[in-house]
């Protein structure tokens, strides 16, 4: 008599769909963090950045959407290991060098990031009690800065000594290694004889058609438009930002960034616990837009005299904000949507997220390319006009009610 494998506990999936995460999201930050030189040795401008990283959610986009039918074909974690694959295949593309090398592996990066929160989302509606369903998904959320910590503190350093490419390189063997340790638990977190859903054009357009039907997913969708836009500024733009503007080294920078991407990791956990025990999850997101708008003028009025620990200080806070409201964010989609949809609803509410990245990045880029003097780009008036965006998502969540 054939037995099925046991079903892991709460933990485990946690362990495993954070591992995951947190190395695609490296994946990701990782160009960006060596961007001001590697943009200086291909030639390109500065502004380069945003377009790279408008080009990983590009990728991104169309990925997560057919996420939940990704999922039913391959298994959750077995489509995780696709994905880290393709970040190492994309991250590999980056370091062949040449502009057009780099705008493929920039989407097929994206095309690898596109399917892991669906996966993780998947696994996790699985084994998560509903009374912590916005803890344990704003622990896996912290994935995406922690990420972002690996991709800071390492990436420069490596860089450093042995050059971009070799950084880069370094982030690829460790996507590929997890993709293969990734195998020991498929056969316990795939569950056998799940129907292999057969591929149709129309699984593209059924998730976001469910998300914009039902009117508190359409409000996620929209304020995680803006919300990632905020995000990105920071996470692709910090760096360079302290870099070009502020005569930062990119070591003292990618410092700086990392003190946000950690912050933004108690912050996942901070809201999350907040959201289950004392406030109605839509009130937090709200408070947060709030933070973020602070934050966004505060990171606006930096100069070069600027103490260290001031800069310090405006990154913890807008990093805490603006990178810790995924996980609340994707615990309130689940919770909202219909009966075994959690797949194609955080699917549907992710392409809204990826497109705000899409459009975000280069308007930012555009922005601070219009208001810069002397050749140099006016990156403090981009983050300052962010405050619009913020805004408007305080006024929608706080005012929403149920």
């Amino acid at each position: 008599m054939k037995h099925s494998p046991r079903q892991p506990s709460t933990a485990w999936v946690l362990a495993v769909t954070l591992a995951i995460q947190s190395l695609a999201s490296a994946a990701t930050i990782a160009p960006a963090v060596v961007g001001p030189v590697a943009t200086r040795e291909l030639g390109l401008p500065s502004s380069a950045i945003g377009f790279y990283m408008a080009l990983v959610y590009l990728g991104a986009m169309f990925t997560s959407v057919v996420g939940g039918t990704l999922v039913n074909r391959l298994g959750a974690v077995r489509c995780s290991q696709a994905a880290l694959l393709l970040c190492g295949l994309g991250m590999g593309l980056l370091c062949s060098g040449g502009p057009a090398a780099a705008a493929l592996g920039a989407l097929v990066i994206g095309a690898g990031y596109g399917p892991i929160t669906p996966s993780s989302s998947y696994l996790l509606m699985r084994s998560t009690p509903a009374h912590r369903m916005s803890l344990v998904f704003s622990i896996k959320q912290t994935g995406v800065p922690l990420g972002g910590v690996l991709a800071a503190l390492v990436s420069p350093q490596i860089e450093h000594v042995l050059g971009w490419r070799w950084a880069l390189g370094v982030c690829a063997a460790a996507c590929l290694l997890c993709m293969l340790v990734a195998q020991s638990v498929r056969r316990s977190l795939d569950a056998p004889g799940e129907a292999a859903a057969p591929w149709r054009w129309q699984d593209l357009a059924r998730p976001v058609g469910l998300v914009w039907r039902t009117p508190a997913l359409r409000l996620m969708a929209v304020c995680s438009l803006l919300f990632s836009f905020i995000q990105l500024a920071i996470t692709a733009y910090l760096v360079t930002y302290l870099n070009l503007s502020l005569g930062w080294t990119l070591i003292a920078a990618g410092v700086i960034l990392s003190l946000s991407q950690v912050a933004g990791v108690a912050g996942r956990i901070l809201w999350g616990i907040v959201a289950d025990r004392w406030a109605p999850p839509r009130k937090v997101l709200g408070g947060l837009a709030l933070t973020m708008a602070g934050s966004c003028v505060a990171t606006a009025c930096l100069q070069a005299s600027t103490p260290w620990i001031l800069v310090a200080a405006v990154a913890v806070v807008f990093g805490a904000s603006a990178i810790g409201w995924n996980g609340v964010f994707l615990a309130e989609v689940a919770r909202r949507s219909p009966a075994g949809q959690a797949g194609a609803a955080t699917g549907g509410t992710l392409l809204f997220t990826y497109f705000g990245v899409l459009v975000g990045q280069p308007l930012f880029s555009y922005v601070a390319s219009l208001a810069g003097e002397a050749g140099q780009p006016g990156y403090a008036w981009a983050y300052g006009l962010l405050v619009i965006p913020a805004l408007f998502c305080a006024s929608w969540l706080l005012r929403a009610r149920g």
